[in-house]
């Protein structure tokens, strides 16, 4: 579906066709690590995201849909201010959403992790309990995020095999099996599904903002509470279960969601791309005590 030339002149012609009371701002290519949207700043203070694939498509429809619904989190999230859709016989989606200043909240960018964390904590805990009715539910939609652990077993299994050369496989087996025995029986919820570092914003040393709801869905929250592994700093963790109100059996299976991404994740692209993806992979095998040495 992508176009050869999706470039400013391509979204310009978007913008014109299908969204002409927008046409007349400026538009400026970001630059961005993700690989389903093409993003364009329109006047320095909203962004056009155009799909850039098949499979990038429904995820963004999704997005558009709902975001509104999940307005009013204590972290900021994009607003939808234009859902268009394209009239060709590939037809798709694409949105206009609030451009939200910051940066990738990486570590260094980050001036007090426990206060980060429970802001983290918060904000998950009042999107979990955001009001879920006709809404998606977790499945092949959302790459899975928010399913039954025990669904993705085999999976798992098989990436723990391919990275024995670099983590204690023995542990990584156990730390699943753990995972899985311990059920979600509660009611679902939305879930934001991909927690890391390049889906949050930090401004001015402080956590603001939560981005790229394309895998969010109604599941187990536990897929969230991940972050403890694969964001949080390790001293803060304690600080984000409590902000976020995950119990005992929560906590243990976002040991496993973690565990599932990163093994996932690093298996597929060790040695041959997404460097970047890889590192923040052998970091999360590192804090849950995985990582060989």
């Amino acid at each position: 579906m992508k176009p050869a030339n999706l470039d400013i002149g391509y979204a310009e012609a978007l913008l014109s066709n299908y969204a002409p009371d927008w046409a007349l701002k400026s538009v400026e290519a970001i630059e961005s690590s993700g690989t389903d949207n093409a993003l364009f700043l329109l006047d320095d203070d909203c962004v056009l995201r155009i799909p850039t694939r098949p499979s990038a498509v429904d995820p963004l429809t999704k997005e558009l849909m709902w975001l509104p619904s999940l307005a009013g989190l204590p972290l900021e999230v994009p607003k939808v201010l234009f859902h268009g859709r394209t009239k060709s016989q590939l037809g798709f989606d694409f949105g206009i959403l609030t451009w939200i200043k910051g940066s990738v909240a990486t570590e260094d960018r980050i001036d007090d992790p426990i206060v980060a964390a429970g802001a983290l904590g918060d904000c998950l805990s009042k999107l979990h309990q955001k009001p879920i009715d006709n809404a998606p539910h977790a499945g092949p939609g959302n790459n899975n995020r928010g399913v039954d652990l025990t669904e993705l077993t085999e999976k798992t299994l098989a990436s723990i095999k391919v990275l024995a050369d670099e983590i204690h496989a023995n542990d990584a087996r156990d730390l699943w099996r753990q995972a899985c025995s311990m059920p979600f029986r509660d009611s679902p919820v939305w879930v934001h599904g991909d927690l890391k570092a390049d889906n949050m914003l930090a401004q001015d040393g402080r956590l603001t903002a939560v981005i790229d709801w394309g895998l969010s869905a109604v599941g187990d929250p536990a897929v969230d509470i991940a972050a403890a592994w694969t964001w949080v700093a390790p001293e803060a963790r304690a600080v984000f279960q409590s902000a976020s109100g995950a119990d005992d059996a929560s906590w243990k299976r976002a040991q496993g969601w973690a565990l599932y991404c990163a093994t996932i994740a690093l298996s597929f692209y060790r040695g041959r791309s997404h460097e970047t993806l890889c590192d923040q992979s052998r970091r999360t095998l590192q804090m849950l005590g995985l990582q060989r040495s």
